[in-house]
């Protein structure tokens, strides 16, 4: 299953959010904006990348083990990432925690 234009720039977004959240600029809202998201949709797309930041590092922070089918699952997401970056020909971000 392909990925439409607007769900590609909403991954990077979140991706960048996650990742490099000082780096978040009016540039990387208005992208969203050009791709067809609305102020809403962009405020739910912080809302949710911040809820799941938040709560991994909750997780985290208190040390819990997770499961493994949660291990499981987060394998098969990150080899689908992967497959989905192939396709677009850019690189995976390093996984210097060794989850994958």
């Amino acid at each position: 299953m392909a990925l439409t234009e607007a769900e590609y720039a909403m991954l990077e977004f979140a991706e960048k959010l996650t990742l490099t959240p000082s780096n978040m600029r009016e540039a990387d809202a208005q992208k969203l904006r050009e791709a067809g998201w609305t102020d809403r949709d962009i405020l739910d797309i912080v809302h949710v990348c911040a809820y799941f930041n938040f709560r991994v590092r909750v997780v985290d922070g208190l040390g819990l083990e997770v499961a493994d089918w949660q291990v499981q699952r987060a394998r098969a997401g990150a080899k689908r990432a992967a497959e989905i970056a192939k396709e677009r020909g850019v690189a995976m971000p390093s996984d210097p925690w060794k989850v994958r």
